[in-house]
């Protein structure tokens, strides 16, 4: 968690911020102890304190410009900064400011003598929270502290992490989630969300992935704790549980190394986090070998009979969907109970068994050559039906020469065998016919489909009525092949006395 700055060039002072600047300056020179943080055991070797004494002697010959230039440019650096600091109170003025680039954004200070400018930006800013750690990052560092930075002090614990209940407070308030009083966000029941656990502190938050946003929790809890490593003393994980018994995913479930790593070293927000695991666990669960089945939230372990009555979806999703797992048990992970989407998940690796589940490679060759862009799931539903057209046509008598009284039978019962009702409606509904005799058939196949009430506004009485003489004809059409197809078709015309003769090709 780094805290380097990154500095540009100098620039005049603005008078508000020179104000505040000097300000500060005169608080420090009347009290040094501003600097001390607040111990949680009195260290006998304590090097801060050793500092702030030297400041006390520094503070004492404030008035004495040598002085003041001696302290700023030898010895401690912590001491030096504070001479500086405190020499542009006497000075009354800040000439001139530098700006750096740090985590919190950019930061103006005054340079004066020979002094780190973490040092000068941290005294400057004493009264910053993030700001003021500025001037002890190296002091954490050598003498294996940990300081946690308030809006009113520092707090030092010399005995590794041990945050005092206010900073654990402040640090959470700055967090952008709504929590309960256990920490957890508003969805506790969410399958998995994020859990970053706080030892010391002996708090767990807990963030699912709706609520999750561009923030990442472990280094906003960390943001103000000057120490070698200021995330030691947390953990984390992504609880993955799901409903349902049979679903062994521990090895599934843990977090890859490579992304807690960076995940700990803040370049991922919980957003990011939360989603690249979950796309992780899902290619294991894949990859597992293991037959397992999960729809959404729920789990059905190996019951694949479970899975499939639970499916959603047309006849041809679901055939090609059982089919293709009896062939290849498999884990299957799919965001909701229907088929489609299921079909779109596996499409790109299994498209050509899903396909031949419900075609044969003849019917799938003359789709293909069709080019037409079709989801997974119109796909599948087209194969199905081509294969089954493709299956019924072998079936039935072809004719030559037919008249168009013949011929519009002909194609109705082919549509209502091949595609089904709704499409001899649309068929209907297009083009009843251009004569009495044809209108009077269209409508024949209305009465034997049972779906003549809907659309009989649009014929005539004589129609309607010669259309109800002919539907036990077109019932025994539409349920005949072969042989029997030719001689019910010849019946047909004979009743509706068109004269027309049916030969075969």
């Amino acid at each position: 968690m780094g805290r380097r700055a990154r500095f540009r060039g100098v620039k005049k002072t603005p008078k508000t911020l020179e104000k505040d600047i000097l300000e500060r300056s005169r608080r420090l020179a009347e009290d040094p102890e501003l600097l001390m943080p607040e111990c949680a055991r009195n260290c006998r070797r304590c090097t801060i304190r050793k500092s702030v004494d030297k400041m006390h002697k520094v503070a004492a010959k404030k008035d004495d410009p040598k002085k003041l230039e001696f302290a700023m440019n030898w010895g401690d650096q912590l001491v030096r900064a504070y001479a500086a600091t405190i020499s542009l109170a006497e000075a009354g003025k800040v000439p001139y400011l530098a700006a750096a680039k740090t985590p919190m954004g950019d930061v103006s200070y005054a340079v004066r003598g020979k002094v780190e400018r973490d040092k000068l930006i941290g005294v400057q800013n004493f009264d910053h929270p993030e700001l003021r750690l500025m001037a002890f990052w190296k002091i954490a560092e050598h003498d294996r502290l940990h300081m946690y930075s308030m809006e009113d002090h520092i707090f030092c614990s010399p005995d590794g992490p041990d945050p005092p209940a206010q900073y654990v407070e402040e640090a959470i308030s700055l967090l952008p989630y709504e929590m309960d009083d256990e920490h957890r966000c508003p969805h506790r029941d969410a399958v998995e969300r994020l859990r970053v656990r706080w030892k010391s502190a002996n708090v767990a938050l807990e963030i699912c992935p709706d609520c999750a946003g561009d923030v990442n929790t472990l280094h906003v809890l960390a943001s103000r704790i000057a120490a070698a490593d200021p995330t030691d003393d947390f953990e984390f994980d992504v609880p993955f549980e799901l409903h349902g018994e049979g679903c062994d995913l521990t090895h599934e479930s843990r977090v890859s190394a490579d992304l807690a790593a960076r995940y700990r070293r803040g370049e991922m927000t919980d957003a990011a986090f939360l989603k690249e695991n979950a796309a992780e666990r899902l290619k294991r669960i894949r990859e597992s070998g293991k037959e397992i089945y999960i729809i959404g939230e729920t789990c059905l372990g190996s019951d694949r009979s479970a899975f499939l009555s639970r499916l959603r979806g047309g006849e041809a999703e679901i055939e090609a969907v059982s089919g293709f797992l009896a062939d290849h048990p498999m884990a299957v992970v799919t965001r909701s109970d229907q088929a489609a989407n299921l079909l779109a998940d596996l499409w790109a690796d299994h498209s050509r068994e899903l396909l031949a589940q419900v075609a044969s490679p003849e019917t799938l060759e003359q789709l293909a050559k069709e080019g037409r862009e079709l989801t997974p799931a119109q796909a599948v539903a087209e194969a199905k039906r081509m294969e089954r057209s493709r299956g019924i046509t072998a079936q039935l008598p072809r004719f030559a020469g037919l008249g168009p009284a013949a011929s519009h039978a002909d194609r109705l019962a082919r549509v209502y065998l091949t595609e089904g009702k709704a499409a001899v409606i649309r068929l209907i509904t297009k083009s009843r016919g251009s004569s009495h005799d044809l209108r009077s058939v269209s409508y024949a196949f209305l009465v034997a489909m049972g779906e003549d009430s809907s659309l009989s506004w649009q014929f005539t009485r004589e129609e309607i009525d010669f259309g109800n003489y002919l539907s036990p004809f077109v019932q025994r059409l539409m349920s005949s092949t072969g042989d029997e197809y030719h001689e019910a078709l010849h019946l047909l015309l004979e009743a509706a006395g068109s004269g027309e003769k049916v030969t075969r090709a």
